[in-house]
């Protein structure tokens, strides 16, 4: 009953969170950036919504490490139909920030006051280095290594005994940057999500932890 009543509060949140299309918010106020420009700021496109196929409302503990920092926030990630939602919780679970990705492209919110340390799509383009597919035909190998080329970016990964173990990016055009690697702590089965993970981001150098709490499928 507690979880229940846990997601109907998060469902709440959420449900106050949509609104209006970004090009509607903007011309109602100038707090909300959007931009159709769907890639980071290494110029890596992000993925369709949709290629994360199960429709997902997950509460998660992130804590993100750069340079001589660090800081943590609670977030709800909701991946339904063609919207991807990341929501950065403060106190009392109001929210700090919020950010979209749609058929439109990526849109911004801040309630918090304070500058993000990273630009929106970057902050998506993890998220869909963690929690996304990215290399066709499912964990179907057992210990095992997986390689892909995906518009100039190699993608490989680690299959440990049932799950992905490791997933790491590299640039073809500048392979002097490094690598970005996701190791993976924990999964859970159906649907299979990982419980860790942490992603250390050579290419700018941070790292984040992605602690997942709570996951439930609003199909």
């Amino acid at each position: 009953m507690a979880k229940l009543g846990a997601y109907s509060s998060l469902g709440l949140l959420l449900s106050g969170c949509l609104g209006p299309s970004p090009s509607e918010r903007e011309m109602a106020s100038g707090s909300s950036q959007a931009s159709s420009r769907a890639s980071d700021d290494a110029g890596v496109s992000l993925l369709p919504v949709d290629d994360l196929r199960a429709n997902l409302l997950m509460r998660q503990h992130v804590t993100v490490k750069w340079a001589d920092r660090e800081e943590s926030f609670d977030a709800v990630l909701q991946k339904r139909g063609g919207v991807l939602l990341l929501l950065g919780l403060g106190p009392m679970n109001t929210v700090g920030f919020k950010l979209t990705l749609d058929r439109d492209g990526v849109s911004f919110e801040n309630f918090s006051g304070r500058e993000l340390p990273f630009r929106p799509e970057r902050i998506l383009a993890d998220v869909q280095r963690v929690f996304y597919p990215w290399i066709e035909g499912g964990w179907d190998c057992v210990e095992c290594e997986r390689r892909a080329i995906l518009d100039g970016l190699e993608v490989r990964e680690q299959i440990g005994a049932r799950f992905l173990a490791e997933r790491s990016f590299r640039l073809l055009a500048r392979p002097e940057r490094g690598r970005i690697v996701v190791r993976y702590e924990g999964w859970t089965s159906d649907p299979p999500v990982p419980i860790r993970a942490t992603l250390d981001n050579g290419w700018y150098g941070y790292e984040l932890t992605i602690v997942t709490t709570g996951i439930e499928r609003i199909d």
